[in-house]
């Protein structure tokens, strides 16, 4: 992206994403081309996989830990705390059938983004589900995209109105439909409250779902997966999803004790599903959503209840907690209040230039007007701000993401046969 906002992002210690090769979604683009569905409408495989790792495979692990970006990955290993992944790395460094590949999530650094674009192929640019919480003029009101409900409630869903068809608000295709209708199948491991979600109704329907009730379980439904096999001959695709490390970085944050323990379970729960599977026929991807940089909620920015902002737009704010929609008919007006009253704290980009310089991936940009918003105010360092109250409360987070800073955008793709 040989662009002037793009070398102004760097020249700050930002990290725009890779979209065309050394990112998230070629992972999902790699997933296609191993099992022979990539067509000349997709974005490109990793271009750093060795070709040994995918000759021959007719089965794909995709492992999302989501919120494991590569310096928690590196401080984890090196401090023990993850054992089994220490050692495919270890075997990575001797080129030993495995392969470490630093790459970049997609932008915004968020797990509604970038799960939507793993179940697609797409960037948030043509999928839509472009930030945690979004302006959707369908229903007049910020969205928690997630749950596809009311950003300012914990419950309830759009899919509530029997009258909504949820398949009418789906932007492109999933990569399980496209699977399915080459002949192939593909699973999905989640905990199973997700299981009638909105996301996985709208992204994943093609898919077998495989639950789970406790984390523990993800292993289990792994194993038996890749031991019974019940798509046969068929090229097949398995995504298994983990939730705890990012919950955990959150709320303890990404260095905290916390985290290091719930990354040792996830490593054993990788142990017990793969350990005892010698190279075979199975492309193994060990990826991320997002990092986490550590924020300090006693340095939390009160967006929302700033009213003099509150004046300036045209909807309520939305977004991320490092990365602010701003909606707006007087964008010059709220980057000067916002530099009056937190000079130095935000970057800030136009919507049109960050559409324009390929930051939110590439396709027809007009769905993402309409919920970017005008103006973008990004967040570095340790800072976050509070942009929706969810039921009243203002999250105090010791581990956010959603900006550019090298803890949010940087995530490995570990790969290994299996």
């Amino acid at each position: 992206m040989p662009n002037a906002l793009i070398e102004s992002l760097r020249a700050r210690g930002f990290v725009p994403p890779d979209y065309d090769g050394g990112g998230l979604l070629n992972v999902a683009a790699t997933v296609l081309d191993v099992l022979g569905v990539r067509d000349e409408t997709d974005p490109p495989p990793l271009r750093a996989l060795e070709p040994s790792l995918r000759e021959g495979a007719r089965q794909v692990v995709v492992v999302l830990a989501d919120g494991l970006g590569s310096a928690q990955l590196r401080a984890l290993s090196a401090a023990g705390d993850m054992p089994f992944v220490s050692s495919i790395l270890e075997r990575a460094r001797r080129h030993d059938q495995a392969q470490l590949i630093e790459a970049t999530t997609i932008f915004p650094s968020t797990t509604a983004a970038a799960i939507t674009t793993l179940n697609t192929a797409r960037t948030p640019q043509e999928h839509g589900n472009i930030a945690y919480f979004i302006w959707l003029e369908e229903f007049s009101a910020v969205t928690q995209m997630l749950r596809w409900g009311p950003g300012v409630t914990r419950r309830g869903s759009y899919f509530d109105d029997q009258r909504i068809d949820p398949r009418e608000y789906v932007k492109v295709p999933s990569v399980h439909a496209r699977l399915r209708q080459r002949g192939g199948q593909s699973w999905v491991i989640e905990p199973e409250i997700f299981h009638k979600e909105a996301m996985t109704r709208m992204h994943a329907a093609e898919a077998g779902y495989a639950g789970y009730y406790l984390p523990s379980s993800m292993s289990v439904r792994l194993r038996d997966l890749l031991e019974q096999r019940p798509w046969g001959d068929a090229p097949a695709y398995v995504y298994a999803y983990w939730s705890g490390i990012d919950a955990v970085a959150h709320v303890s944050g990404p260095q905290s004790a916390e985290h290091a323990t719930e990354a040792a379970l996830f490593d054993k729960a990788l142990e017990r599903a793969l350990a005892s599977r010698p190279p075979g026929d199975t492309l193994v991807l060990l990826t991320a959503d997002h990092g986490h940089a550590f924020t300090d909620p006693d340095k939390l920015i009160d967006l929302v209840g700033d009213e003099q902002l509150r004046s300036l737009l045209r909807n309520p704010i939305a977004g991320e907690p490092r990365l602010a929609f701003l909606h707006t008919d007087q964008p010059d007006r709220v980057k000067q209040h916002l530099e009056r009253r937190y000079p130095g704290t935000f970057f800030f980009l136009d919507r049109e230039e960050a559409i324009a310089a390929g930051l939110f991936g590439r396709g027809d940009p007009g769905i993402a007007r309409q919920r970017i918003g005008e103006v973008l105010a990004m967040l570095g360092g340790d800072r976050a701000a509070s942009i929706v109250k969810v039921d009243g409360q203002t999250f105090r987070h010791r581990g956010s993401h959603g900006g550019m800073s090298p803890e949010e955008m940087r995530i490995p793709i570990l790969a290994w046969r299996a």
